[in-house]
């Protein structure tokens, strides 16, 4: 997806939460000389044709060198790891107690999207689930999607963030129960860019062992330009389902011509472009099958 006008304030915006959130006592003076290389960087290219994940890529490298540091969120990550985990029983009884795990599953894994330091909305994820009103889920493929995994070879999944990455588990589970003959591969970030889960996430939380797990790319949603080749391969392998997790990966497959990728979104909305673009509110869960304008 190219650049969209609601998405220049928010790359500002996220410079500014993200600073203040990974350092407390980060000065006014670093927030706005770091929004202003990130205007520089700008001005330097041709908004209209960079596709909006290496403008996000740029964003979070600026953050990155004024807090001298690498993976600034490696801390924050490995708590939401954490979090995740010791909810992680009692959310999968819920799940497996009721009337379609299946289905439940991919609602606390569209639930879980919310752990996203780039975004302000939060939940409380056991509460949510127990009061779960299926009619949130507004844009509503299930049934396409369960026909889709069903007659597939592969599964495709492309995981968004840590914490989030422990309830794709969770899902993946339930499938291979369902559906044991699928074969499932689930990718990560190939380096560290926000809180986006990468191959460290996927072994501490032992994904790794029940699922193979390869490396999609260096930039925060998918960028076919840079992907890896190994990621390309499963990408464009026939008879694959593709479940893209969370908004960066809608956005950055939003828009593309993929006529022969049965595809799927799977996340919550959380800004204002989601709202326009699929006539949603915030806080609106999505599983979407790609179409030929989504």
């Amino acid at each position: 997806m190219k650049l969209e006008p609601e998405c220049v304030g928010c790359f500002f915006n996220q410079i500014m939460k993200a600073l203040r959130l990974l350092n407390n006592e980060i000065t006014k003076e670093d927030i706005i000389n770091t929004q202003k290389k990130f205007m520089d960087y700008l001005i330097s290219i041709d908004i209209k044709e960079v596709e909006a994940p290496l403008i996000g890529k740029k964003a979070y490298e600026l953050i990155a060198e004024v807090l001298n540091c690498l993976d600034p969120y490696s801390a924050l990550k490995r708590h939401t790891n954490e979090l995740a985990l010791q909810h992680y029983d009692e959310v999968k009884e819920i799940v497996l107690n009721s009337e379609d795990p299946l289905f439940h599953s991919i609602i606390v894994s569209a639930l879980a999207n919310t752990i996203d330091f780039a975004s302000q909305h939060e939940i409380e994820l056991i509460s949510d689930l127990i009061k779960f009103d299926p009619k949130r889920l507004v844009i509503n493929d299930y049934i396409n999607f369960n026909i889709s995994i069903k007659n597939a070879d592969y599964l495709l999944i492309i995981g968004d963030n840590s914490g989030e990455i422990v309830f794709d588990k969770l899902l993946i589970e339930i499938i291979q129960k369902c559906y044991p003959r699928l074969e499932i591969i689930y990718a990560v970030r190939s380096v560290a860019v926000i809180n986006d889960a990468t191959m460290e996430d996927a072994e501490f939380i032992g994904l790794d062992k029940i699922v193979e797990v390869i490396k999609s790319g260096p930039t925060p949603g998918v960028n076919l330009d840079t992907a890896t080749e190994e990621f390309k391969k499963y990408f464009f392998m026939k008879n694959t389902v593709i479940l893209s997790k969370g908004q960066g990966n809608f956005e950055s497959l939003y828009g593309l011509d993929l006529p022969d990728q049965d595809l799927f979104y799977l996340f919550m909305a959380k800004c204002n472009l989601i709202e326009r673009i699929l006539k949603v509110r915030i806080g609106d869960l999505i599983l979407k099958k790609k179409s030929a304008r989504f």
